[in-house]
């Protein structure tokens, strides 16, 4: 499985955009067109694997309810 990545720079570099314009009291900030391309491609890959992660959760509860919840019942006839 496809682990999602520890670094997103476009992601981070949006933050700290954000941080500054809060503590200079700024109205707005702007980014650049390349800035938007590489934060959408992240978002992006993020939010593919994290359905998919997802996706495999829902599986796994499934399974475990089948499990929990099936009894299996062996009769030995013995012997007489």
């Amino acid at each position: 499985m496809q682990q999602i990545p520890t670094s997103l720079p476009g992601v981070e570099k949006l933050i700290q955009k954000l941080n500054i314009a809060e503590k200079t009291q700024q109205k707005e900030i702007r980014i650049t067109v390349q800035e938007a391309r590489d934060l959408c491609a992240e978002l992006a890959i993020v939010t593919a694997r994290l359905g998919k992660t997802v996706q495999e959760i829902h599986i796994a509860l499934d399974e475990i309810r089948k499990s929990s919840t099936q009894i299996d019942v062996k009769l030995d006839g013995g012997v007489f």
